[in-house]
């Protein structure tokens, strides 16, 4: 989709924004050069920053002028407080209209959320204007301001968000008159998170959970079955959010999933509703349909989820970077759930997306470690002890055991979440974690590169001792390769399909191993692996230039065979063919179920456990014996 045609329009487009007002205020702490109180006896905490950012309808806003708007107002109420004075000065600066922010001077105080982390940790939030009453001097003055300007609005985005704030039972009322008089050609889309029964003449943004709770428990209707239900219940186009998910954009004309996004970073979704809901509302102003605002909306909210520890407020740029380098999720309940899984003809092979190919491939690429060679089995445990080193460092033995416990099992999510991608990247991302826990003083923290020759050099000792126990005789191939690999590279190559080998190890390691393990000559020279340059990865490089140069731009005759998501991601994105191998890398046979779900997710069309099954897969595929 040309996203561009409705972000970057000529249209001027104005936008009113009614709704809480609110400010995040975020506060990093430490114990260092804090002291015990003497008065208390309880540990202080020295703040090293703190920083305010706008929240609530003020974050909408902001997102709607980052993402093209012209003008943006915004309708809501703050206390006569310091912090109301700060609310107006950041809008001021943002550019968002402030003429009708109220202020009410009794049984009002500006809507604060004091956020404290440490180290990469939350503590509990303090919140200030939890016990607000709107009275109705103050609805009528920000009703009346309202109505003088409501024609000059395209699109008027209502936002709920706090549960004693803007929307008292009195304001709904007043606000459903005022919608129910309003011209139709006039854009309203709600976002609450109490009330969405409230503004039913609306297009509806709200969550899966949010859905299902207005529908009644128990409900158990599929996803796509609730949104039909939502668009009967509302009669107004609906936008379902799903999370990691992505969403699903329903009106009278179709029903459209917006698939998720995966991020191999540290995420933080603090605000992406919030520029889920602008992105949504902006392109709709400039033409786009349900799907197409909702496909947008899902790439706003996956640009100010990489943003960490305040909002994100994703721009144009930004948007259309997303756009083109995204790595999508796909099938999510089926990979969730393996009773949902279907196989081919009383076999293994598990069928997500059936293809046909009607003959032997032109070109297949295969990934190296899990999916040939299992020499690098282990690889995981190797990478989660250097990641601990690096990341606690002197300060591992003072640890507690929650502590360690804890931070463990966000370095063996990480290695899930990045398995496949290049070493030096997931170091990039290990220097950032390194920063973030502050365990390590700065002076202390390596390169990129450093961290991986240190995780090099204990990986490359235990794949020495299996590669001393093949040249002295004691292990085969075959013990250090998946089940029918080395015969099905064979049979293919006899059938003269052109093979490539591309892997995020390195080159001459990966090269070395196919040699030692008597199947380069399959591949004819064309191995590739890493060169240290994270802007490159090989399986990305590889597949591009096949389709560029080798198949003239049609990848109707590529296929890729890999245990990662990474290159069932990079086929899926090209069109290819993706085989997902979920191997059991320690008995070297049969399926791994935890390969499962990150193949599936990655965008793999079939799953085999091995290649003992090469009959079975060329019969499913359709090729020519």
């Amino acid at each position: 989709m040309d996203i561009a045609r409705f972000l970057r329009s000529q249209k001027n487009i104005a936008v009113a924004v009614i709704g809480d007002v609110c400010l995040d205020l975020a506060y990093q702490i430490t114990t260092e050069g804090a002291e015990v109180s003497v008065e208390t006896g309880l540990q202080t905490f020295s703040v090293l920053s703190s920083k305010p950012e706008l929240g609530g309808a003020c974050n909408v806003a902001v997102n709607c002028m980052t993402l093209g708007a012209d003008t943006v107002d915004l309708y809501g109420i703050i206390g006569n407080d310091f912090f109301g004075d700060l609310i107006l000065s950041m809008l001021s600066r943002k550019r968002i209209g402030i003429e009708s922010v109220v202020r009410q001077d009794e049984q009002w105080s500006s809507h604060v959320y004091h956020k404290v982390f440490e180290k990469g940790k939350e503590h509990p939030r303090f919140d200030s204007g939890n016990f607000n009453v709107p009275q109705r001097h103050t609805l009528d003055t920000l009703l009346d301001r309202f109505r003088s300007k409501l024609y000059t609005y395209d699109v008027i985005i209502i936002n709920e968000q706090v549960p004693k704030g803007l929307h008292s039972p009195e304001f709904q009322q007043l606000l459903n008159q005022l919608i129910a008089e309003c011209d139709p050609s006039i854009l309203w889309f709600a976002d609450c998170r109490k009330l969405n029964d409230s503004y039913k003449r609306t297009i509806h943004k709200l969550n899966e959970q949010e859905g299902r709770a207005l529908f009644g428990c128990p409900c158990t209707l599929e996803r796509d079955e609730l949104a039909r239900w939502l668009l009967r219940y509302f009669q107004k186009p609906v936008i379902l959010t799903l999370g990691p998910d992505g969403a699903i954009a329903v009106d009278e004309q179709a029903i459209t999933e917006i698939p998720g996004i995966h991020f191999t970073g540290q995420i933080d979704s603090v605000g992406a509703g919030d520029a889920f809901l602008a992105g949504l509302a902006i392109a709709s102003c400039r033409g786009a349909n349900t799907a197409q605002a909702a496909y947008i909306g899902n790439l706003c909210a996956g640009v100010s989820l990489t943003v960490l520890y305040e909002c994100g407020h994703p721009t144009v740029e930004e948007v259309e970077r997303l756009a083109r380098n995204a790595d999508w999720r796909y099938h999510p309940q089926i990979a969730e759930d393996s009773r949902r899984a279907t196989y081919w003809d009383n076999s293994p092979i598990e069928i997500i997306a059936p293809r046909h190919m009607a003959a032997f491939p032109a070109i297949a690429i295969f990934d190296h470690d899990g999916t040939i060679s299992t020499l690098r089995q282990g690889w995981e445990a190797v990478m989660e002890s250097s990641m601990m080193c690096a990341i606690a460092g002197d300060a591992y033995s003072r640890l507690s055991p929650h502590h360690l416990d804890m931070l463990t099992e966000e370095i063996r999510q990480f290695i899930d979440r990045t398995t496949g991608i290049q070493t030096i990247e997931q170091m990039h991302h290990l220097v950032q974690m390194v920063r973030r826990h502050g365990l390590v003083n700065d002076s202390q923290i390596l390169t990129p590169q450093e961290y991986k020759a240190l995780y090099n050099e204990e990986l490359l000792k235990m794949v020495s001792r299996k590669v001393k126990e093949i040249k002295e005789g004691r292990l085969d191939t075959s013990d250090v390769t998946l089940k029918g690999s080395v015969a099905f590279l064979r049979y293919l190559a006899e059938r003269k399909v052109k093979l490539f080998l591309a892997s995020g190890t390195d080159t001459a390691d990966v090269r070395a191993e196919a040699e030692l393990l008597g199947y380069a000559d399959c591949f004819e020279g064309r191995i590739f692996g890493s060169v240290g340059d994270v802007a490159n990865d090989p399986k990305r490089v590889v597949i591009k230039q096949i389709i560029e140069n080798e198949v003239g731009g049609d990848p109707s005759r590529c296929i890729v065979f890999g245990d990662g998501p990474v290159e069932m991601r990079e086929a899926k994105r090209h069109g290819l063919i993706a085989i997902g191998l979920a191997s059991d890398e320690v008995r070297r046979y049969g399926d791994n179920p935890k390969k499962r779900k990150r193949l599936i997710l990655g965008g793999a069309d079939l799953l085999l456990p091995d290649f003992s099954y090469a009959d079975e897969l060329a019969r499913c595929l359709g090729w020519e014996g």
